[in-house]
């Protein structure tokens, strides 16, 4: 098992976690397979070592920050390769948050946290917008 607060393993086994789903007929599946969305601990450890401080500021653990963005997403960018951006994005501020998504087996259709972070608009606005959620 993994210590959210403090990003330490337990053990060496890649628990794989669902934090989310892109759901069927959303706005989302313009672009996306509907398809779940899982984390890996050692992921959840990567991000709790990288974004301590800002976690700490928002009052969320690892596994917290990952499924609200896994929820609360309104846009979708192209990430490196084949992977994707689900992002947070909020009305007149400059910091969004996002996780990195890889669908790494279409047969199985599953996506893989590949990173999550505070991100500013400068780092976004050269990822290109695939699809928003505009209310």
């Amino acid at each position: 098992m993994i210590n959210h607060s403090n990003g330490k393993k337990a053990h060496n086994d890649p628990q794989m976690i669902k934090v989310g789903r892109i759901r069927y007929n959303s706005w989302a599946t313009e672009v996306l397979t509907s398809a779940d969305i899982y984390v890996s601990e050692t992921e959840l450890v990567h991000i709790t070592k990288r974004h301590q401080k800002e976690l700490g500021t928002i009052g969320m653990n690892s596994i917290d920050f990952v499924r609200f963005i896994a929820s609360n997403y309104n846009e979708i960018r192209q990430g490196s390769g084949n992977s994707v951006w689900l992002v947070v994005r909020r009305n007149k501020t400059s910091n969004f948050a996002a996780i990195e998504l890889e669908n790494i087996d279409r047969r199985r259709k599953i996506y893989i946290v590949r990173s999550a972070s505070p991100v500013n608009s400068k780092q976004l606005e050269n990822r290109k917008l695939l699809c928003a959620n505009v209310r």
